[in-house]
């Protein structure tokens, strides 16, 4: 089981450096003020083929270890990935809890204050160590590099599920069934009636013209787009109108998991003009939060009608 160990490690294990950089939010006469900054683009998968193809690698040996153990003891290594999965859940509810009230400013003690180097390893990250500047930029790094690795996770255990598959078993695995059941039920959110209309016609201006007749087939029809739509904005957004929707009991017979999971499954978003997947981790830090996460949402829901109703920002945040 090395290579599973390995796998579970390296998932967990963050490699910061640290360089000169210009500290964008000192603003001096005498010209730009530098320091030293964290950086983790080396293990960004948008800038780095080297630690996406390693990740993928580790996982694949990973794999091929629990497909040479027996079933009580895949049992047991899943209860162990599920206990890294809430680590990467918990960074998410403390990321979105702690994001500053001035957009792309973040204060050096930062990943001190979302308790990072008590959910997961980093080599040079120490208490009260706030000499390092943390600018926005690492930040979007850091969070590519864990949505990766919690995506990875998420295909790991998905294809350890499937070694327990009935099919599986039919071609000569005799074993007892997982306790992680391998086939669910495929759920759809309903919608109270009028609200998937009106949830159409607020959410379509967000989404590429050619994908507006998909959106609208999956909401009023629930066909799935063969291919995840892309939401033209900040995931927290289109995360936290389906919230309100579950909050406001006009998505009924589906929980708050369901929920996540089906948005992860039908829907990416764009951030820092890069496209982006959803994760369970970052939705459940969202839909399942009692906080208030999302800053700029693009509905509100009217209390006494169910109406929904869009929201539009100015450029420095405001609904005007």
């Amino acid at each position: 089981m090395e290579h599973f160990k390995e796998y579970l490690s390296f998932i967990q294990n963050f490699n910061f450096r640290v360089n000169e950089i210009r500290d964008k939010r000192i603003f001096s006469k005498k010209g730009s003020v530098y320091g030293r900054g964290y950086d983790i683009r080396h293990q960004n998968p948008y800038f780095s083929f080297q630690f996406s193809s390693h990740l993928r690698i580790l996982k694949d040996l990973a794999v091929v270890d629990l497909i040479a153990s027996d079933n009580q003891r895949r049992v047991e290594f899943l209860k162990q990935v599920d206990k890294v999965l809430e680590r990467f859940n918990l960074f998410w509810e403390n990321y979105h809890n702690s994001y500053p009230k001035v957009l792309k400013t973040f204060d050096n003690n930062f990943l001190l204050v979302i308790d990072f180097g008590k959910i997961f390893y980093a080599n040079i990250l120490e208490p009260n160590k706030v000499d390092i500047i943390v600018t926005w930029e690492f930040v979007e790094d850091l969070c590519d590099s864990v949505r990766e690795r919690e995506e990875s996770l998420a295909v790991f255990v998905s294809e350890i599920l499937l070694l327990d598959s009935p099919s599986n078993k039919a071609e000569g695995n005799p074993e007892g069934v997982s306790e992680h059941p391998p086939t669910k039920i495929k759920r759809y959110p309903v919608f109270v009636e009028g609200t998937a209309d009106q949830l159409f016609i607020i959410l379509k201006k967000y989404f590429p013209t050619d994908q507006q007749k998909k959106l609208n087939s999956l909401l009023k029809d629930n066909v799935l787009p063969k291919n995840k739509l892309l939401f033209n904005s900040n995931g927290n957004q289109l995360a936290d109108a389906f919230k309100q929707l579950i909050e406001a009991n006009l998505i009924v017979s589906f929980s708050k998991a369901e929920l996540e999971g089906w948005i992860v499954d039908n829907f990416q978003y764009v951030s820092n003009s890069l496209v982006k997947p959803f994760t369970v981790g970052y939705l459940n830090s969202i839909v399942s939060s009692d906080v208030k996460v999302c800053k700029s949402p693009i509905l509100k829901i009217l209390k006494d009608s169910s109406e929904l109703v869009p929201m539009t920002w100015s450029k420095k945040g405001k609904n005007p």
